[in-house]
């Protein structure tokens, strides 16, 4: 039958690197771990549009299903990252006034303001911050862009981090792509992340593993965690 395309990239393709996580040198991010991402906003926002009650819900099971599950999984990243002595960064999408003008443009282009202290920017109770812990508040969607993320890690040493949160293709993806530009080595963890479409989840997971980053499931990073001293 001859050769495709995937067969061309897999013959000349070099994966990214493996990388050893360091206490010291590997902080965890989570990226808008927050009430917004949730599917009950993305629910009452389609009702508000008029669109059924029952249909949306049913609709959003998917997303729902697979949200809470990667919340599961973070808090248990979280809390073993928490043991191991790891720095955790919450990242968190929240204006900082009511005036639009104050967010980032391209959000206030689709309407994403997400005012200050309201409901939407909480975090979600499973995995909310404790003392001593980092909050970086951004307008935008990656995490590096107008913020001092960047310049904290380096002060940190930090130089490489693994990434958790919400949504896949929108922040986490924004997130990633930075990063990787900035010279971070970064682990993506696959199942504990999300997006709304399933499709869409896996085919920025398939586009980012071993091109900037390694892609790896909650258990193995468990796993690489469960090894440090």
């Amino acid at each position: 039958m001859g050769i495709g395309i995937k067969d061309v990239i897999r013959a000349i393709e070099r994966p990214y690197p493996e990388f050893e996580v360091k206490k010291g040198k590997t902080a965890l991010i989570l990226i808008d771990v927050q009430k917004i991402a949730s599917p009950e906003p993305f629910v009452k926002a389609a009702i508000a549009k008029g669109l059924p009650e029952k249909e949306v819900r049913e609709a959003v099971k998917d997303y729902e299903m697979r949200f809470w599950n990667a919340v599961k999984n973070i808090e248990r990243i979280l809390k073993k990252c928490r043991e191991k002595g790891l720095d955790v960064i919450h990242v968190k999408l929240e204006a900082p006034t009511d005036n639009p003008k104050h967010t980032a443009k391209v959000n206030r282009k689709i309407g994403l303001i997400v005012p200050p202290a309201s409901e939407e920017t909480e975090f979600l109770d499973e995995v909310k911050p404790v003392k001593g812990e980092l909050v970086i508040t951004k307008t935008n969607g990656g995490a590096f862009t107008g913020t001092n993320l960047d310049f904290m890690l380096r002060n940190m040493d930090i130089d490489s981090f693994i990434l958790v949160g919400f949504l896949t293709n929108e922040c986490v993806a924004a997130t990633a792509y930075h990063g990787a530009d900035l010279g971070y080595d970064i682990l993506l963890v696959e199942d504990a992340c999300a997006t709304h479409l399933r499709e869409l989840h896996q085919a920025i997971i398939d586009t980012l593993s071993d091109m900037c980053l390694k892609v790896k499931t909650t258990d193995q990073v468990l796993e690489i965690l469960d090894k440090l001293g």
